[in-house]
């Protein structure tokens, strides 16, 4: 719950800055004064923190949300290291994931903020996937930590998941009569997990599938784990897995990209919390079928190639193993497979209940009416990604970064600034009206910036003609 001194007087401001031709900072541990470091100062003064000491020696702008000795996460974005064939390297790496001359100055000021009997952390639930080295690594995140920690802060990253998938391929991004060729095996290897645990935190009927119209036997994740969420899932209980690192916080300070997406538009703040949950399986991300018979896994029925084509890129083997089987056409369209499609009424239930689950709980995983952690999100769209995203995105220097407490109103105010209409993306408009956060009102919103607004439209996915500009 929020500290006595603790005031959220501008809970419905948000915030942005966009310096344009800012680029991240090459060199870690990123010391001030650099580009970025600025901008992000930039951001805390024009969002109102710490209004009376801005500018002076004592500023502290993280003091407005974190009190001594409060238990803090900080969530970047580290999603994952390839997309299906490719690999996430350079400028598309630091368009999906947070680089670590961003996270130089929120760790600072939340170090500063929580003082020495408080405790930072660094947190992430990539997806399974993921080598997470081969991304915190490029993006100068380990080195960051290290360095910090020589200086005597108490400060550290934890890998929340369990267990991840170890490519172990044959074949893989062979080209060949223009195909990628992947033959291999994901192989289920176990990882520390969360020193703290986890626990399941139930939503039941402030769960946003209780106006669901398709059955709950229909709900999906993808291939090799498709039927999982439904033993999580039935009216008037709705199970998601959180970690107990994030449960015990008392503040977490959100850092997504400002990314497209294709089963959600955009992913920006509220999609941000997939990445808080360690159970992913669990997770409705579309509803079988095409919209003929009630689902939105595809667009349209699918022939006998389309179903043979679905079930060979992943199937699941023995002890969590799996089988990989592709030759995507390099020249070939997006195809409309797993929900990702404009037509998506799964995946934006399951981010708002999260929210809710995460917000919303008790360190013992109760739902309660208020909600028991502060939060700021910075959205960081210094590299943003537009197009086929969030893996297959194309960077775009948008030099913009988004900062707020209600992660609806954030969300407005970054897809508007992507030149998007968010009223046409479900995910924030069903956020909207007081359904998340008494301060999501539009009526409300403060949008406050500093510097010019990005220049062009972002480009949406192509399963997401709705977003075009009119």
């Amino acid at each position: 719950m929020p500290s006595a001194h603790i005031h959220p007087d501008n809970a419905s401001r948000v915030a942005s800055v966009r310096t344009p031709g800012l680029r991240y900072f090459d060199t870690p541990p990123f010391d001030p004064p650099n580009p970025v470091y600025l901008a992000v100062e930039t951001l805390f003064r024009t969002l109102g923190l710490d209004r009376a000491r801005a500018g002076s020696p004592e500023w502290n702008p993280l003091g407005d949300v974190i009190a001594p000795g409060d238990r803090v996460i900080i969530k970047p974005n580290f999603v994952s290291s390839r997309n299906l064939h490719e690999k996430i390297e350079g400028r598309k790496l630091q368009a999906s994931s947070t680089h670590g001359s961003l996270l130089r100055p929120v760790l600072d000021y939340a170090l500063r903020a929580a003082g020495p009997r408080g405790r930072v952390r660094v947190v992430d639930t990539p997806v399974e996937g993921c080598e997470i080295d081969k991304v915190v690594g490029p993006l100068g995140v380990r080195a960051l930590l290290a360095d910090l920690r020589s200086r005597g802060n108490d400060v550290d990253f934890i890998d929340l998941r369990y267990f991840h998938l170890e490519p172990r391929f044959a074949l893989d991004d062979v080209r060949w009569q223009g195909r990628s060729w992947n033959l291999g095996m994901l192989v289920r290897e176990k990882l520390p997990g969360d020193p703290r645990g986890y626990r399941m935190v139930d939503v039941g009927e402030r769960s946003r599938f209780e106006d669901h119209l398709a059955p709950f036997d229909r709900l999906c994740f993808h291939r090799s784990h498709r039927s999982t969420p439904r033993v999580h899932h039935a009216r008037g209980r709705h199970e998601y897995g959180i970690p107990g690192t994030v449960l015990d916080a008392d503040v977490i300070i959100n850092l997504p990209k400002l990314k497209t997406h294709k089963k959600t538009g955009v992913t920006l703040a509220l999609k941000s919390f997939i990445g808080l949950s360690h159970e992913k399986y669990w997770l409705p991300h579309f509803t079988a079928g095409h919209p003929g018979v009630g689902g939105d896994e595809y667009d349209r029925a699918q022939d006998a190639s389309d179903r043979a084509e679905n079930l060979l890129s992943r199937v699941p083997l023995p002890l969590g193993h799996s089988l990989v089987a592709r030759a995507p056409k390099f020249s070939a369209a997006p195809k409309v497979i797993d929900g990702s499609w404009q037509g998506n009424q799964t995946l934006w239930r399951t981010i708002l209940d999260l929210n809710r689950a995460i917000l919303f709980a008790d360190r013992s995983g109760r739902v309660c009416d208020s909600p028991q952690r502060r939060y700021l999100a910075i959205v960081d769209g210094i590299v943003a990604g537009e197009g086929e995203g969030p893996l297959g995105a194309t960077p775009v220097d948008a030099g913009l970064l988004v900062a707020g407490r209600d992660p609806a109103l954030v969300d407005w105010v970054a897809a508007t600034a992507m030149g998007f209409d968010p009223s046409l993306i479900p995910m924030i408009n069903e956020a909207l009206g007081g359904k998340l956060l008494r301060t999501g009102v539009l009526d409300d919103l403060e949008a406050v910036a500093d510097g010019p607004s990005f220049e062009r439209a972002f480009r949406p996915p192509r399963s997401w003609p709705r977003l075009l500009p009119r």
